[in-house]
């Protein structure tokens, strides 16, 4: 008689989870996702806006870079005039990066930056969406911004439809080279 009392209470133990034990994991665990899944999509917005921060930061570099390369400064092709056009105030506004075409691409200035960066952002076909990951728009949407003020000519490079606040709320940004720091775009200055 105490062998059959034992083997029942063995098989009590054996029963696993009742329904209701597991409903209750389920509900705690749904409740979990619903509080930390906003948390995270910040996070990766944020992480996002940061890659895209430093992917234009490293156009910049490669821009000013190949700007001061002997090669470059020396070369007999339209490297200069290149130069000039980027670094040129007179408009006063915004410059796309991604527009050029045929001989413009194989100068020594656009092939010192493709070979900085291992991609031709100059070129008209690149589509540059792939690239980055935090911009709403698709494709041309790198720009280039010149200034001229009292310590010479500078530039920003932006990000057209981006918002580095990490809202996904960008907007085609028209203003000048000023303006980019109130404005919500990636920049790099």
């Amino acid at each position: 008689m105490n062998k059959m009392k034992k083997e029942m209470d063995v098989r009590r133990d054996d029963r696993g989870f009742s329904l209701v034990e597991l409903i209750i994991v389920i509900a705690i665990m749904a409740i979990l996702v619903g509080v930390m899944a906003p948390q995270l999509i910040k996070y990766i917005e944020k992480t996002n806006v940061a890659a895209d921060t430093q992917t234009c930061d490293a156009i910049h570099s490669a821009l000013v870079y190949a700007m001061m390369d002997p090669e470059v400064l020396t070369a007999s092709d339209n490297s200069q005039q290149m130069i000039d056009a980027l670094l040129d105030y007179s408009g006063g506004g915004p410059h796309r990066l991604n527009c050029y075409t045929g001989p413009w691409l194989t100068t020594a200035y656009a092939q010192a930056v493709t070979d900085i960066l291992g991609y031709n952002p100059f070129d008209i076909n690149w589509d540059d969406s792939a690239l980055f990951k935090s911009s709403g728009g698709s494709g041309h949407s790198l720009g280039l911004m010149t200034v001229q003020n009292d310590e010479g000519t500078g530039f920003a490079v932006y990000l057209q439809w981006s918002d580095r606040t990490g809202q996904k709320q960008g907007v085609a940004y028209t203003g000048d080279y000023d303006g980019l720091e109130a404005s919500k775009v990636i920049y790099v200055k």
